[in-house]
Order: structure tokens, then sequence, then C-alpha cells
């Protein structure tokens, strides 16, 4: 009987350890690798590339600018206009459909002032 006792214990203490070993296994995750950082966008130090620029690169930076003050001249232009007919108008007065469209016409220059400046 204690044989038999003995193979019992033992058969339960393998299976025991075996279940610690593989819930232990389990429960750590594997270590992850990190990613190798990507590779620099530039290779050329800034200071090079500021002073290299084309005369095509200079010319293209000249119109945005040039675009960029005729929109900006035309929107205080337009603005101007819209205060003084506003300023003619009563306040009991509709706004005519001609504001309207002033204002529309400001709000259009404005957007194109935003995408200007953001090229």
């Amino acid at each position: 009987m204690s044989n038999l006792r003995r193979q019992f214990l033992w058969c339960a203490g393998a299976v025991f350890a075996a279940g610690i070993c593989g819930i232990r296994s389990s429960a750590f995750p594997q270590s992850r690798k990190m990613p190798s950082p990507p590779e620099p966008a530039e290779s050329e130090p800034h200071a090079a590339s500021s002073t290299g620029r084309t005369a095509s690169q200079r010319a293209l930076l000249q119109q945005h600018e040039r675009e960029f003050r005729e929109s900006l001249a035309s929107l205080c232009e337009r603005v101007n206009e819209l205060r003084a007919e506003v300023a003619e108008l009563h306040s009991s007065d509709i706004f005519s459909i001609k504001i309207y469209k002033q204002s529309s016409e400001i709000e259009r220059l404005a957007k194109q002032l935003k995408n200007l400046a953001k090229s």
C-alpha cells in the first residue's frame, strides 16, 4: 500500500510541477525587441541646404510672396468697402444681398490667404 501511495504522490507531484512550469512560462510574456530607428530624412546639415537653394526655388518663393501680398491687399480693400457700406446703413435696415456677397468674397479671400500662408 505504501508503494501505491508513493507512486500516487510522485505522479501528483510531477503533474503539479508540470502545471506550475506551464503556467509560469505562459505568465511571462516573451520579450520584444525594439524596432530600429528610421533613417534621417535629411542627410545634409541645415546650413548647407538653406544656402544651396536653386534659382527656381527662390523664384517660386517670390511668386508665393507676391500672391500673398496681392491677396492681402485685395482683402483689405474689400473689408474697407464693406465697412463703409455697413456704416451707411441704419440698424433698422435689412442687410442687402450686396453686403452678403461682399462678406462671402471676403471669406473666400481669407481662406485663400490662409492656404498661401501654409505653403
